[in-house]
């Protein structure tokens, strides 16, 4: 064999689809452990950590950096031996924004490609509920600021207190809603990929931000009740682990159980709201939870538990999760879980969530981080 032909066949092992996958599946273990660690390592210390050989480990490094997706930040300090090179994800791997908006404020919060948060802002609400405008303002003051600063927006992910239909990424106008946003869809995100968007409900946000990083870690079968001004209510529902979103982006639609009296067809959100609770004015986190002697308080715990039972009974979960600014109200939870012991076909535990009103923004930042990782890690195959 020639020279020229060993070159051939050597090239072509280099470019066989099983060097390539191999090449892809280091790369990923790299990408992977640095978002796992929140930091920079070193050549040594993925190895060390992905079981891979250091040479492969070095080739990888050499071709992300390269391609600017990984940079190196300096030498590791304060081990003996010789110096190693720490690296991390490169600022031109860009950033992720997370949007909130419902009737009192939008929140916006940045992480980068990692998960480690960058920013969090409170922006006036919209006016009017017109939502499509003042979501295209916020986006283009956040997002154009970081991209100013060499940090270009991967992935959007918008939170809203409506549902969205899965099949389209559009808002479902319901006319009985709290927060009459208009039809938005993901095509109103600009300036990103139409894949690299992400719209769904506050609510489902909510559940798996609880799921993932709050009061139903381990529970893989849960409902999170939410509870908010007026007559907003939802129901977020787990069942081994994947978040329930229905034909339509309808399931959860708790507000239309026929619960109680009344001639309409939004009974249960009716009834809710007849109990006149409102998030209390600067209640803090640690706040008793006796349930008190307080008949508002006892009357809404009653009625939302019956709707628990209705959860209960239809889909047996493991956990019930209350959460909305409503939901969490100091004593509340007593009569929920009181209601739900007395009627429920079992006993099931009520928790309050962990992550408070804002669980939507953390659990949309969550999911545009996913897109946007994916989207960088199959662009790397």
């Amino acid at each position: 064999m020639t020279d020229r032909e060993r070159g051939t066949a050597a090239s072509a092992r280099s470019t066989s689809p099983h060097s390539g996958l191999r090449r892809a599946t280091t790369e990923r273990a790299i990408l992977d452990e640095l978002a796992a660690e929140f930091g920079p390592l070193t050549r040594a210390e993925l190895s060390r950590r992905t079981g891979i050989s250091p040479p492969a480990i070095s080739e990888a490094v050499r071709r992300l950096e390269v391609d600017a997706v990984l940079v190196p930040v300096g030498p590791r300090s304060g081990v003996p031996g010789a110096v190693a090179t720490l690296y991390d994800l490169a600022p031109g791997a860009g950033v992720v924004i997370a949007v909130e908006i419902n009737r009192r404020v939008v929140r916006t919060a940045v992480a980068d490609l990692a998960g480690r948060r960058l920013e969090h802002l409170d922006h006036d609400p919209p006016d009017d509920g017109i939502v499509a405008p003042r979501l295209d303002d916020v986006l283009a003051t956040v997002g154009g600021r970081w991209s100013a600063e060499g940090r270009p927006v991967r992935s959007v992910a918008v939170s809203i207190a409506n549902p969205v239909d899965p099949a389209t990424g559009r808002v479902v106008e319901l006319r009985e809603s709290a927060f009459p946003a208009g039809v938005v869809g993901v095509d109103d995100v600009r300036g990103v990929d139409r894949s690299m968007v992400v719209l769904d409900n506050d609510v489902n946000f909510a559940a798996l931000a609880e799921r993932d990083h709050g009061a139903a870690v381990g529970a893989a079968t849960f409902a999170y009740l939410y509870v908010g001004e007026r007559h907003s209510v939802g129901l977020g529902l787990v069942l081994d682990g994947v978040l329930i979103r229905g034909a339509r982006g309808l399931a959860g639609e708790i507000g239309y159980l026929p619960l109680g009296e009344g001639t309409g067809r939004f009974r249960f959100g009716e009834a809710m709201a007849a109990h006149g609770l409102t998030p209390p004015a600067d209640a803090p986190d640690d706040a008793p939870e006796a349930a008190g002697d307080d008949p508002a308080l006892a009357a809404a715990g009653r009625t939302l538990g019956e709707a628990a039972v209705a959860v209960c009974a239809t889909v047996d979960p493991a956990l019930l999760v209350l959460g909305g600014p409503v939901g969490l109200t100091p004593g509340l939870r007593p009569h929920v879980e009181a209601t739900v012991a007395e009627l429920a076909p079992r006993p099931v535990p009520v928790v309050a969530g962990a992550l408070g009103e804002t669980a939507p923004l953390w659990g949309a930042l969550a999911e545009a981080r996913h897109r946007a990782w994916e989207g960088l890690l199959s662009g790397r195959r």
